[in-house]
């Protein structure tokens, strides 16, 4: 079969292929379960939402991944993908929401290997790579958390009162042990209202997430459950202009934080743009409940994040009517 050793080496070169033996990726080539597909220009191999069922590795020729706005109905390409190339797998890895994250398109003809999910999923039970920083990526922002990982009732501000708490160590306590999460949180003004036993708990009502170079954290007009910190890597934050071109907003790092605004008392509860990751990043998923504590006990954090989400507004309004 001509080409047959190009597509071996393409395998191997692969993040979840790279481990298997010669002999099993032969079987994957002649398995009649997977084939090599043509396509022409413009033709779409995914579209995003759709349950994916194989994944694709490029033969020849270009694709660009699109991505929908939901504000404006216009696709965005954010990637362009080349001979040697992959895509479709994330739908398929254990955790994810079996859904496409979004479309792939030809921009000339191409060639592709579709590869069916029960090899890759077979793939991945052999690799020896971590599914921890892919796992989640298709389910980040899911409507209800699973009840194992559901936040404790936060406790309410006593009646008496009326000021915000200032400190989270008193001095005559003994320092709080050692945690990445919680010593990044404890240096962010907009968490200093949190007391001791929420500090203590913190990995009780926080998930960490890892996600992988390019996917999204959120999408613009999507509900919204809950907001982020930027344990290490860095997020870009984005929206779209009336030609559908990316805008960006801002990049943020580590002990940046996002996706509050659209957890505010007088939001419409939808996010207001793109977060998408520029490398291998952690993030720090914080509750809306917890937010809203926040808020409750610091009316003059209140008063800066609505004063922010005003700009915000002011910023993207005038962008969008370009």
């Amino acid at each position: 079969m001509d080409g047959l050793a190009l597509k071996k080496e393409l395998l191997k070169n692969t993040t979840i292929f790279r481990s298997l033996p010669d002999d099993i990726l032969q079987k994957i080539i002649d398995a009649p379960e997977n084939c090599v597909e043509k396509y022409q220009p413009k033709d779409i191999i995914i579209r995003e939402s759709e349950i994916g069922n194989c994944m694709y590795i490029i033969l020849e020729g270009v694709v660009e991944v699109l991505i929908r706005a939901e504000s404006s109905n216009r696709e965005i390409a954010i990637a362009t993908l080349r001979a040697g190339d992959f895509f479709g797998e994330r739908s398929l890895l254990p955790g994810s929401t079996g859904r496409r994250n979004a479309s792939v398109k030809t921009l000339y003809p191409t060639k592709v290997f579709k590869i069916d999910k029960k090899y890759v999923l077979l793939s991945v039970k052999r690799d020896t790579f971590s599914l921890e920083e892919d796992e989640e990526i298709t389910a980040i922002n899911p409507a209800t958390p699973p009840p194992s990982k559901m936040p404790p009732k936060p406790a309410k501000p006593t009646a008496k009162s009326k000021t915000p708490i200032t400190s989270t160590k008193p001095p005559s306590q003994t320092p709080l042990p050692a945690n990445p999460v919680r010593d990044l949180i404890m240096k962010i003004p907009l968490f200093r209202s949190l007391n001791r036993a929420e500090l203590l708990s913190i990995n009780q009502w926080t998930d960490v997430i890892h996600v992988a170079p390019g996917n999204f954290v959120v999408k613009e007009a999507q509900p919204a459950d809950a907001m982020y910190v930027v344990l290490s890597g860095t997020i870009e934050i984005f929206t779209l202009d009336p030609d559908g071109n990316a805008v960006v907003l801002a990049k943020l790092k580590k002990g940046d934080y996002f996706g509050e605004q659209a957890l505010m008392p007088d939001s419409k509860g939808k996010r207001n743009a793109f977060a998408r990751t520029n490398e291998k990043s952690s993030l720090i998923k914080i509750p809306k409940e917890y937010f809203r504590l926040l808020l409750k006990r610091d009316s003059t954090l209140a008063k800066l994040l609505k004063a922010k989400g005003t700009q915000q507004k002011i910023k993207l309004k005038n962008i969008r009517q370009r």
